[in-house]
C-alpha cells in the first residue's frame, strides 16, 4: 500500500513538472517591434518579459540586452490569430488529420481557434493530448451544439454515438415544448462539460432564442448563432442578443436560396432590408463571423464579398472564420490566411482592421477580451515574431521568425 501511495506521489509531481515545462516557461523577447493592433501602429525598440506563460511585463529596451534574453532586434511582434470557426471536433476525421491540422494552424500563426460543433469528446481528446505534449497546436474553445429535431436524426447523431442518453453536454435537442428548467439544467451541462458558449444552429424558434440568450448570460456562456436559425430569421436572431452570427449569406433567409431572388438581391429594398439588420447589430455590438472562402466556389461568390462589405462600412465588428480546411495530397492546411486575404481584397476591409478581426475581435467572440489577441500585461504569451511590418501587408504574416504558445516557443 505505501509502495502503492509512493508511486502515485511520483506521478503526481511528474505530472505537475510537465504542465510546468508546457506552460510555465520565462523568457524575455528583446528589443522588437511591437505590433498594436488595437491601435494600428507598431510601437518600437520594447522588450516584453513573459513568466508563467503571461505577459509579465512591458518595458523600454535597454541598450545592451542582457545574459538569457532573446534578441529580436528590428522584428515584428504581434498576438497570436484566432479562426473563430472550425469544426476540430469533426467525427468524420482521420485520426492524423487532427495532428496535421494542429501544425497547419501553427503555420499560420493561429494559436487559437473556436470549435463551432461536433463531437467535443474529440475535442476533449485533443486537449489531453496538447497538455501532455504529444501534439502542439492551437488552443481549443468549444461550444455545445443546440438545434431543433429537424436537424436530429442523420450523421449529426454521430456526435453523441456511444453516449447513454440521446442529448449529451455538448449537442442537444431542442422542442418548442423544452421547460425553462430543462433549458436551465442543459447549460448547466454545457457549462460543467468546460464548453465556452452554446452554438445555436438550426430549427428554433424566436420564442425559444428569447429564453436561451438570457440563460446563457446568466450562467456566462456565450450566445453564438448562425445568422438565421430558421425558423428563426436574421433581425430576430441579432434581436434576440445572440452575440456572434455565423454566415453572412443567410441574412436573406430561406427566400435567399431561391433562383428568383437573384433578381432583386441589390434592389434598393432588399440593400435597406440588410442595412437596417447591419445597423441593428453595430449597436448592439453583434460580431458577424462572416465566413467567405466557403461561398467563393459556388453562386455565393456574386454576393458574399458585397454583403460583408455592405456590414464593415455601417460599423459591424467581423471575426475571421474560415469553416474548412483544405485536404491536399492527403494531408490537411490550414486556409485561414485565405480568409484573411479575401477580406482585404474582395470585401474592402483594411489590414488593419482585418489583423483586428484575428485578434480582438476574436476575443470577444470567446469572451477573452484583454486575455488573448493583445500584447499587454496581463494577457496570455501568445506571440508571433515576423521579418516585416504586418500592417503595411499581409504577406508578413508568412514570414513568421518564431512563434510563442502560452511562453512556451512552438516553432
Amino acid at each position: 500500500m505505501r509502495r502503492k501511495m509512493r508511486r502515485t506521489v511520483v506521478l503526481t509531481i511528474l505530472l505537475a513538472y510537465g504542465s510546468v515545462v508546457l506552460f510555465g516557461q520565462n523568457v524575455t523577447l528583446y528589443n522588437t517591434n511591437i505590433v498594436d493592433v488595437e491601435g494600428g501602429k507598431v510601437v518600437p525598440g520594447m522588450t516584453v518579459h513573459v513568466k508563467n506563460g503571461m505577459i509579465a511585463r512591458i518595458v523600454k529596451a535597454k541598450k545592451r540586452i542582457k545574459k538569457g534574453q532573446t534578441d529580436y532586434t528590428g522584428t515584428y511582434l504581434m498576438p497570436g490569430l484566432i479562426d473563430s470557426h472550425t469544426h476540430w471536433g469533426n467525427n468524420t476525421m482521420k485520426a492524423s488529420y487532427m495532428r496535421e491540422m494542429a501544425e497547419s494552424y501553427l503555420a499560420d500563426g493561429v494559436t487559437t481557434v473556436r470549435d463551432a460543433g461536433g463531437d467535443a469528446r474529440n475535442v476533449k481528446l485533443y486537449k489531453v493530448k496538447q497538455d501532455s505534449g504529444v501534439i502542439v497546436g492551437p488552443d481549443v474553445y468549444f461550444s455545445s451544439l443546440w438545434a431543433g429535431p429537424s436537424y436530429y436524426g442523420g450523421r449529426e447523431r454521430l456526435d453523441t454515438r456511444g453516449h447513454v442518453t440521446e442529448n449529451a453536454p455538448w449537442s442537444q435537442k431542442i422542442k418548442d415544448t423544452t421547460s425553462f428548467e430543462q433549458l436551465e439544467r442543459m447549460i448547466l451541462e454545457a457549462k460543467e462539460f468546460g464548453c465556452t458558449g452554446l452554438k445555436l444552429y438550426n430549427n428554433i424558434s424566436f420564442d425559444m432564442l428569447k429564453k436561451i440568450v438570457p440563460l446563457c448570460r446568466e450562467h456566462g456562456l456565450k450566445a453564438w448563432g448562425h445568422f438565421a436559425i430558421f425558423p428563426a430569421v436574421a433581425r430576430e436572431v441579432v434581436e434576440a442578443g445572440c452575440e456572434t452570427v455565423s454566415h453572412v449569406y443567410l441574412i436573406d433567409g430561406m427566400e435567399g436560396f431561391t433562383r428568383s431572388f437573384k433578381t432583386k438581391r441589390f434592389s434598393p429594398a432588399e440593400v435597406e432590408h440588410r442595412a437596417s439588420i447591419f445597423r441593428e447589430m453595430a449597436r448592439q455590438g453583434t460580431i458577424l463571423d462572416a465566413t467567405v472562402l466557403i461561398c467563393m466556389n459556388d453562386y455565393r461568390k456574386e454576393f458574399v464579398p458585397r454583403y460583408v462589405s455592405e456590414a464593415y462600412r455601417l460599423g459591424v465588428k467581423i471575426a475571421t472564420g474560415t469553416d474548412w480546411v483544405r485536404l491536399e495530397n492527403g494531408r490537411i492546411n490550414s486556409v485561414f490566411m485565405d480568409e484573411l486575404y479575401l477580406l482585404t481584397d474582395s470585401c474592402g476591409m483594411s489590414i488593419p482592421d482585418v489583423l483586428r478581426a484575428a485578434t480582438i475581435v476574436g476575443a470577444e467572440v470567446l469572451g477573452q477580451v484583454d486575455k488573448l489577441g493583445v500584447i499587454r500585461e496581463g494577457a496570455e504569451a501568445d506571440l508571433i515574431v515576423l521579418k516585416s511590418n504586418p500592417l503595411e501587408s499581409l504577406q508578413a504574416l508568412r514570414q513568421q521568425l518564431a512563434l510563442y504558445m502560452n511562453g512556451k516557443k512552438v516553432k
